[in-house]
């Protein structure tokens, strides 16, 4: 059976969710609405999983900063920065160096080994890791997260890479 969605309910749970649609959320929706309702959903589930609000920005920032999302790093330093986390130690999780909170590094080395080994089987460096480090809970959380966050990273990316092209080809007419 197939559930029709509208562009409304994507904004109405992103309201419920959020407090505003967020910029992203719009122009998902503007594309395909399924899709917009998938990443919407589950950020609003995603809130209540096993990370604090720091812990999910860190992780959240790291996927964004792998991904060269440089609006959604933007978004997550600022969330972070809000939270009262220290500007060295957002640049240190942008820059890959350890941060001065040893369970976020924690979290933030798994999440580099998940996002890089998750297309394949995972070394068992990783494996050992990630077993003595995370609940499972965690694990398959961080595997959420970062498949949330590739959905409007990709599409933030592509967004300013046809703006970057669409100016390029606009100087070049006149």
């Amino acid at each position: 059976m197939k559930k029709e969605i509208t562009q409304q309910q994507v904004y109405d749970l992103a309201i419920e969710s959020f407090g505003i649609v967020p910029g992203i959320i719009k122009e998902a929706a503007e594309r395909s609405v399924h899709t917009a309702y998938l990443y919407t959903s589950g950020t609003a589930v995603m809130e209540s999983a096993s990370f604090s609000q720091i812990e999910m920005n860190a992780i959240e920032l790291k996927v964004s900063t792998l991904n060269h999302c440089e609006s959604c790093m933007k978004g997550h330093s600022y969330l972070l920065k809000k939270a009262g986390v220290a500007e060295t130690d957002i640049k240190a999780i942008i820059d890959g160096g350890n941060t001065s909170n040893d369970q976020l590094n924690v979290l933030l080395e798994a999440t580099e080994y998940i996002y890089h080994a998750g297309s394949d089987e995972y070394p068992g460096y990783v494996v050992q890791f990630l077993q003595e480090n995370l609940t499972e809970k965690q694990l398959v959380d961080i595997i959420g997260l970062i498949s949330l966050k590739v959905i409007s990273n990709y599409i933030n990316n592509y967004l300013v890479s046809a703006k970057r092209l669409n100016q390029s080809l606009a100087r070049q007419a006149v």
